[in-house]
């Protein structure tokens, strides 16, 4: 989470949005406690139902999907990603400029 974090305050300077989406059945008290103990401020949507990850075609977790500006899915990704690395982070302002 450090580094989704990292990612969402350098890239949110270039108008792109990192979430995360939390689909533990508990919601809010499963996610609040682990944010505020991490001091992090990224959104954190509540999908207990797994609505959106199942619209997303997300399979496992933890998973990484990256949507365009016309709300298309552009990449995804099942397991660990670097988020501290400029190639996601390139890639992300890549699709943020067409």
């Amino acid at each position: 989470m450090p580094s989704v974090q990292r990612a969402h305050d350098e890239l949110k300077k270039d108008g792109i949005n990192v979430i995360t989406i939390s689909i533990d059945g508990t919601g809010e008290a499963a996610v609040k406690p682990v944010f505020a103990k991490g001091g992090y401020s990224l959104p954190a949507l509540l999908d207990q139902n797994m609505d959106v990850a199942r619209g997303f075609g997300v399979r496992g977790v933890p998973s990484t999907v990256i949507v365009d500006k016309k709300g298309m899915i552009n990449a995804r990704g099942l397991g660990h990603v670097d988020f501290d690395g400029q190639v996601l982070r390139n890639y992300a302002r890549k699709l943020a400029k067409q």
